[in-house]
């Protein structure tokens, strides 16, 4: 199977070993809804039912800083098909 050609996502030239701020997007495969569903409470505000998959992923995720010195996540979120 050939996948779809996809335009470069990095920036021309730049050195992204460089300390910075970073925004990454991680898909999970296919696109598929594997970690979670997205539910309304009484007053109709959504919010995310992490699956087992989706609680796993959280867990690893806040373990990244303590395994890189010069790493920091300011902010995450966890979608039912990416991070």
């Amino acid at each position: 199977m050939e996948l779809p050609k996809r335009k470069p996502t990095r920036l021309k030239g730049y050195d992204y070993s460089t300390p910075g701020a970073y925004f990454i997007t991680i898909c999970t495969h296919n696109k598929q809804c594997i970690m979670g569903n997205i539910q309304r409470n009484n007053v109709g505000e959504a919010y995310i039912q992490h699956s087992p998959i989706g609680l796993i992923a959280k867990q690893y995720l806040l373990q990244i800083e303590s395994h890189y010195d010069n790493v920091k996540i300011d902010n995450w979120v966890i979608m039912p098909n990416h991070i």
